[in-house]
C-alpha cells in the first residue's frame, strides 16, 4: 500500500503543457521574479519598498515563515483576527489601525476566503498592500488587482526543489543583486526527492523496503527545510525548479485537485463529527491546496495518528504560535484544523482510502 501525503517526490511525466503552462498562470503584473522560497519573496518585496516600514497588519492564522522576514527587519507585527463559525472563515479588521503595510492572505484555494474587498479598503487609505496568493495560486481568480505586490510559495503545489514568486503589479523592482542558491542545499533536496520517488515506486511494485531507506530521505528533507530558516534573502530559484515549472501542466493539476476535493466534500458533507473550515466551495473556480476539516481539539491528534497508521500523512496548518494575543476563536482553528490530501499525485482510489480510514475511526459514513 503506497503512502499518501508528505513531501513531493521527483516526477518524469511533466512534458505535456498543451492545456496550460505555469507562465500563463502568472501572466500579470509589470515585473516578476522567481525566487528561492516564499519568505525570500516577502523579504524581496520589503527591500523594494522605499518608505520606512514600522508596522505590518497580518492575519492571526498563518505560518511562522511568513512572519520571519518582518521580524528579521525589526518591523512590528499587529494581527487581525481570523475566526471560524458555522458560516466559515471570517476576518475581524480594524480599518483605522495605524500601519504601513497590510498583508492579505486567503486560505486553501477557496475563493470565499479571498480578501479583495478588504484590500480595496486599505488601498483607499493609501496603505501598501502585499497579498500572499500561495493558497489561491491555481484558483480561477488568483490575485487582487488592487494590491501593490504579490508573493507566493511555489513548493506547496509542485514537485520542485525550491520556488517563490514576487510580483510588482505596477512598476519595476529595484535593481537587487540575486544570488544563486547553494548547490549543496539544492542537491540535498533533489536527492531527497529522488530517493522518495524510488521508495514510492517500490511500494507500488509491492517490493519490500527498509525503515532506513525512509529515514534517509526524511532526514534530507528535514535538513533542507531547516536551511530555509537560516539563509533565504536575495536568492533566486534553482535551475532544476525553473525547468520543471516551464514544463508543468497546470490544467491537469487543477482538474485532479478539483475532482479530489469535490469527492471529499461530498463524502463528508453530512458528518456529525467533522466540519469543514471552508463551508462554501465552488469547484468551477476554486482549486484547493488541501481540504481543511475541523475535528474537536481533544480528538484531532488521535484522528491524525490513526491516518498515519494507514500510511496517510495529513498536515495541520499550522503549529500554534507562542503568542498570548491570539483570540480564542483563532486558537480553536489552530487546535482543530486538519488538512486532507487532495493533490495531483492521487486519484479516486487514494482519496477513497482517506475517507475510509476516517470512517474506521469516527462515524462519518
Amino acid at each position: 500500500m503506497r503512502e499518501i501525503g508528505s513531501e513531493f517526490w521527483s516526477e518524469d511525466n511533466l512534458n505535456d503543457k498543451s492545456n496550460g503552462s505555469f507562465h500563463n498562470l502568472i501572466n500579470f503584473g509589470d515585473d516578476k521574479k522567481l525566487l528561492f522560497s516564499g519568505r525570500t519573496a516577502i523579504d524581496y518585496v520589503l527591500e523594494d519598498i522605499s518608505k520606512p516600514i514600522k508596522k505590518v497588519y497580518m492575519p492571526s492564522y498563518c505560518c511562522a515563515s511568513m512572519i520571519q522576514p518582518f521580524n528579521d527587519r525589526d518591523i512590528d507585527v499587529e494581527y487581525y483576527d481570523v475566526i471560524s463559525d458555522r458560516e466559515g472563515l471570517k476576518y475581524k479588521i480594524n480599518y483605522d489601525t495605524d500601519i504601513d503595510v497590510f498583508f492579505a492572505n486567503s486560505y486553501f484555494g477557496y475563493e470565499v476566503t479571498a480578501m479583495d474587498f478588504i484590500i480595496e479598503e486599505f488601498k483607499g487609505r493609501n496603505i501598501i498592500v502585499i497579498e500572499d496568493i500561495t493558497h489561491r495560486l491555481l484558483s480561477e481568480k488568483n490575485f487582487c488587482e488592487k494590491a501593490d505586490y504579490i508573493v507566493a510559495s511555489l513548493r506547496k503545489w509542485f514537485p520542485i526543489p525550491s520556488g517563490g514568486l514576487a510580483v510588482k503589479l505596477k512598476g519595476y523592482f529595484k535593481e537587487i543583486r540575486l544570488l544563486s542558491p547553494s548547490t549543496e542545499i539544492v542537491d540535498k533536496k533533489i536527492e531527497a526527492m529522488s530517493k522518495k520517488a524510488a521508495f514510492m515506486s517500490g511500494l507500488e511494485s509491492n517490493n519490500t523496503y527498509s525503515e532506513h531507506e525512509k529515514s534517509n530521505f526524511l532526514k534530507l528533507f528535514a535538513e533542507f527545510n531547516k536551511s530555509l530558516h537560516l539563509e533565504y534573502k536575495n536568492i533566486k530559484i534553482d535551475d532544476t525548479s525553473a525547468d520543471i515549472l516551464s514544463r508543468i501542466n497546470i490544467f491537469n493539476i487543477q482538474k485532479r485537485r478539483r475532482e479530489n476535493s469535490k469527492y471529499i466534500h461530498d463524502a463528508l458533507n453530512h458528518s456529525k463529527n467533522i466540519g469543514f473550515l471552508i463551508t462554501e466551495p465552488n469547484f468551477s473556480r476554486d482549486c484547493p491546496l488541501f481540504v481543511p476539516i475541523m475535528v474537536r481539539a481533544e480528538k484531532r491528534d488521535e484522528v491524525r495518528k490513526h491516518l498515519i497508521k494507514n500510511d496517510i500523512f495529513c498536515p495541520v496548518h499550522w503549529p500554534i504560535p507562542n503568542d498570548d494575543s491570539l483570540g480564542d476563536s483563532t486558537v480553536q482553528i489552530y487546535n482543530e484544523e486538519l488538512s486532507l490530501i487532495c493533490d495531483q499525485r492521487y486519484g479516486h482510489d487514494d482519496v477513497k482510502r482517506i475517507i475510509t480510514a476516517l470512517g474506521e475511526y469516527i462515524d462519518i459514513l
